[in-house]
């Protein structure tokens, strides 16, 4: 059978057919709800000062985390001037003092050294001597033997039992020498310096006893300062508090810093600001007509501009057009919005945009998004359907 292309009503077939070819994208398309008008935003924190002060040791900029060690700290020098000058000094003694002990012990090291030196000498020389005196005893035996026996003459008797005597008096002198060695050696080890030990010793002992009691001084002043500075306070709160440290929770990203090193504050400045990653979220600006069609938990894909793939999310605030909207509560909102555009929140999870620390976790970049079972017959003819 052939078919005649030239006739009208093959015509009219063919043209029927090329316009259902986009019928399937079309249908699909009518069955979402798409809004172009959307931004990420995020949670905005503000962290104010808790006491009056100045800042100190500042670690964060904006676009940083700070996890593991305070953002900064405060010092209230009003209050606790003179705490701080004690603090200070407090240091500076437990220096010195560290300093005198490793001095201290280095002497004593040095002189265990040379004590145990002098006892090895001194027990080599008593090994000596002890021979000396034995071979001496066994000639005086042997010389008064011969005496006895008129062989030898008292003469000798007398010259042997004087180097004897001197034998015996030299082998007692090396032990009372060794023994008072080990004394000294004995008391060095538990801390005891003799008189007659190195004025260098004594010296530096004398030094690191008054070191330890003028850092028992300084703690007493410290004690007292601390104590006149709550008396007087009127708030014991802030007293307390001469001290703060400024932390961000883990999750936060610096946003904004308000202050420097050095700068002077008062209680309830706001000091930074930060945002909470793990709670991103879009705004999207929906028409009032379009609100009654979505409800909170109803699922959305999300679409930043700049980038080619979906987030998958979830709406969880539904608002209108004449709510009451806080946008300080955010870290960025939508610039333009006709008169009855209503606020959808949205809140989805990427990892991607969670570590994207250097670029604010991309708050404030545009997006858009795509609502889940929402076409055009709901959006137009919704009413009557309902």
């Amino acid at each position: 059978m052939k078919i005649d292309f030239t006739s009208r009503k093959t015509t009219w077939i063919v043209l029927l057919l090329i316009a259902l070819v986009p019928l399937p994208s079309i249908l699909s398309y009518m069955q979402r709800f798409v809004v172009r008008n959307g931004i990420v935003t995020a949670y905005l924190y503000d962290v104010k000062a808790p006491i009056d002060g100045t800042v100190n040791d500042l670690a964060v900029t904006p676009g940083s985390i700070c996890p593991n060690r305070p953002a900064l700290l405060l010092g209230n020098q009003r209050r606790t001037g003179q705490y701080e000058n004690l603090e200070h000094e407090l240091n500076a003694l437990n220096g010195i003092l560290a300093t005198h002990k490793k001095q201290l012990a280095d002497y004593i090291r040095k002189m265990t050294r040379d004590i145990d030196q002098s006892l090895a000498i001194l027990k080599a020389r008593l090994t000596a001597e002890e021979a000396d005196l034995k071979e001496s005893g066994q000639r005086r035996s042997r010389t008064l033997k011969l005496v006895e026996a008129s062989v030898a003459a008292q003469q000798e008797a007398d010259q042997v039992e004087a180097e004897y005597s001197g034998d015996k008096s030299k082998v007692r002198s090396t032990i009372l020498e060794i023994e008072q060695l080990e004394q000294r050696r004995e008391m060095l080890s538990q801390g005891l310096f003799p008189q007659e030990m190195s004025d260098g010793v004594l010296q530096v002992q004398e030094q690191i006893n008054k070191l330890e009691l003028s850092i028992l001084a300084t703690k007493r002043r410290m004690t007292e300062a601390e104590t006149a500075s709550n008396s007087c306070a009127a708030d014991s709160v802030n007293a307390r508090m001469s001290r703060a440290s400024i932390v961000i929770p883990e999750s936060g990203v610096v946003w904004d810093v308000n202050v420097q090193n050095g700068m002077e504050v008062s209680k309830g400045d706001r000091l930074l600001s930060y945002i909470d990653r793990s709670r991103l979220m879009v705004e999207v600006a929906v028409d009032d007509a379009t609100l009654e069609l979505i409800e909170p938990g109803c699922g959305v894909r999300i679409r930043i501009f700049g980038r080619s793939d979906f987030i998958e999310g979830t709406v969880f605030r539904v608002m209108g057009s004449g709510a009451v909207w806080h946008d300080d509560v955010f870290a960025a909102a939508i610039r333009e919005r006709s008169a009855r555009d209503g606020h959808v929140l949205v809140e989805f999870k990427d990892k991607q945009l969670f570590n994207s620390i250097e670029k604010f976790c991309c708050v404030g970049r545009t997006a858009y998004a795509e609502f889940e079972g929402i076409g055009l017959v709901e959006q137009y003819f919704g009413t009557f359907l309902r």
